[in-house]
């Protein structure tokens, strides 16, 4: 018998008796803290981020959920009173359990907080677009900020930090948008533009808006080639103020009408937020931190700019382009010199959203199969599956 006869002998010997250790019953026991039908381990919630949302959750409780259940509930004050401490004190409870039973990741956490502050405004310019009395107010605006809590956990899972920052990024400016556009075709003087009272038709285009931009948000995050961090969202957002000063420069002096100044405003927004996508985000990656650093740089600059403008056209002057168009232009370079400062990280690309994205769905496995070596080697037919890296 020569030598290859003999391994694949020895190797089928293997594959059909498996040792005693493996013939033996797998220990029994009862694992209370996870789901006896996952196959997967139980992810917990980092501690840190797990703080903050309790944190997030409890000033929702404070100035949002308890306020609109006791005016709901609340037939006097007493009773108000009374509902509002209920909700305020449970809702922090309420969030330590969710850390317990959900994985609660950074993208979870932002929009957990983002989303219901959003839903509780939208159902409240419908209610009173409705014209529905103050209990009923209440409780709508209750339920849309417990249902903006459920949507946001649910529309958080397995998205990055970034791709939440972003899809909460596209309904601001699209809802932006909405009112803009709004005020642009509807005649007038200016006095009632905004007003949503008995106008339902006029808040669902908000909505609508809204709802286009959010996936629109999401998308531009998850399709972009670019990395798209939280940092890069809030530098959209200098972006975005700072082209909406700059192009009402252009107009302050000639005494334009409400639909003028709404259709400048919009295409300031629009073009200053893709001039800071083309030059900002997709050059950088930069941190939460430095997002923050950024906005504080852009605003120093901005009232530097302003500062300057009232030393040069005096005290009557604040108002006009000069002082616009310096603090534009205070604010641009206040934002190039924080750059220089801050020294960000360059784009990373694609592959860093990927690692991130599976990152937040848990750890990565690494499995290796020696028999499959063995097999390869001895040029068994078939595949042999060597490593296996699931995430």
């Amino acid at each position: 018998m020569t030598m290859r006869s003999l391994a694949l002998a020895l190797a089928a010997t293997l594959a059909l008796h498996p040792t005693a250790e493996a013939q033996q019953d797998p220990p029994r026991r009862i694992d209370f803290g996870a789901d006896s039908t996952s196959q997967e381990p139980r992810r917990t919630t980092d501690r840190a981020i797990g703080s903050s949302f309790v944190r997030d959750q409890t000033l929702l409780g404070l100035f949002l959920y308890a306020p609109a259940f006791a005016t709901a509930v609340g037939r006097d004050g007493v009773t108000g009173s009374a509902a509002y401490l209920v909700v305020a004190g449970g809702t922090f409870f309420a969030a330590t359990e969710l850390t317990r039973r959900l994985e609660i990741t950074e993208a979870r956490r932002d929009l957990a907080f983002s989303v219901p502050l959003r839903m509780a405004g939208t159902v409240w310019l419908l209610a009173d677009a409705a014209e529905l009395g103050t209990s009923q107010k209440g409780a709508v605006i209750f339920l849309g900020g417990m249902g903006g809590l459920a949507g946001g956990l649910a529309m958080g899972r397995g998205l990055t930090a970034g791709e939440a920052a972003a899809t909460i990024f596209g309904h601001d400016l699209g809802f932006l948008s909405g009112v803009l556009i709004t005020a642009m075709t509807t005649s007038g003087n200016g006095e009632g533009l905004l007003d949503a009272r008995g106008n339902p038709g006029r808040v669902a285009t908000w909505t609508g808006a809204g709802i286009v931009g959010m996936l629109a948000g999401r998308r531009y995050a998850g399709r972009a080639m670019h990395n798209v961090t939280v940092g890069d969202v809030q530098a959209l957002w200098l972006g975005a103020t700072l082209g909406a000063l700059g192009a009402t420069t252009l107009i302050v002096d000639s005494e334009p009408s409400s639909q003028t100044i709404a259709g400048t405003v919009l295409v300031g927004v629009l073009g200053g937020t893709y001039l800071a996508d083309r030059y900002i985000v997709r050059r950088y990656d930069h941190t939460r931190g430095e997002g923050n650093i950024l906005s504080l740089g852009a605003a120093a600059g901005a009232v530097m700019g302003v500062g300057l403008g009232v030393l040069v056209g005096g005290e009557l002057e604040r108002g006009t382009a000069l002082t616009l168009g310096l603090a534009t232009a205070g604010g641009i370079a206040g934002v190039a010199l924080t750059e220089r400062y801050l020294q960000p990280a360059a784009d990373q690309g694609k592959l860093a959203t990927s690692i991130g994205a599976a990152n937040s769905r848990g750890a990565a496995r690494l499995s290796f199969n020696p028999l499959a070596v063995t097999s390869a080697a001895m040029r068994s037919p078939g595949r042999h599956t060597i490593l296996s890296l699931s995430f």
